[in-house]
């Protein structure tokens, strides 16, 4: 039988094995990412320099300016999203943080997401003022690819430090470190029982 007829004849199932393959491909592809073995850039980098002042919005879509030079601390800038699962577990770190270091850094929060800011500020979740990105530019453009991201900003605007991600593992290591602070680690989420 040559190979078209074979084909021919089992279509269906050849189909059915290339998805199979390609589905486990990207399963692997996707698990070894998770754990660190391929990482895609993205996120501010270190030694980028942010506009200053950089135009944002308030919580009512005011036009305002953050201008990093107007505090002599550095500025962290912590990006969320009000809707984000992992901004919300990472909500007591970021409390403890801003707590801990507030005299010697402005913490000011920078949401991605207009969608629902107010009740976010309104409830307490964020312990500093937070601003939305204007838009999906800008977003772009200052490389906000995800959310919880922390920057450290010097008054120049330059990105002294960033780290992608909720406060755990290394990351959590590395930002206790640089902060000289204890963090109280991430709120475990309820699952619901089917």
């Amino acid at each position: 039988m040559s190979v078209l007829k074979f084909l021919r004849k089992n279509l269906g199932t050849v189909a059915l094995l290339c998805t199979l393959t390609a589905s486990l491909g990207f399963n692997v592809y996707q698990a070894l990412t998770l754990r660190g073995f391929f990482v895609r850039p993205t996120g501010v980098r270190v030694g980028t320099k942010l506009p200053t002042p950089l135009p944002v919005a308030d919580q009512d879509g005011r036009q305002v300016s953050l201008n990093f030079a107007e505090d002599a601390r550095p500025t962290v800038l912590y990006v969320l999203s009000p809707l984000c699962g992992w901004c919300k577990r990472n909500e007591d770190n970021v409390k403890a943080l801003a707590a801990d270091a507030g005299s010697r850094f402005r913490f000011i929060g920078l949401s991605v997401e207009a969608k629902d800011l107010k009740d976010y500020i309104a409830q307490g979740h964020a312990p500093f003022p937070v601003y939305v990105v204007r838009s999906q530019d800008q977003i772009r453009q200052l490389h906000l690819d995800g959310t919880p991201e922390t920057i450290v900003v010097n008054s120049t605007g330059r990105v002294e430090r960033s780290w992608e991600g909720a406060y755990q593992s290394n990351n959590q290591q590395e930002i206790e470190k640089f902060f000289q602070v204890k963090l109280p680690g991430l709120k475990e989420v309820a699952v619901a029982s089917q």
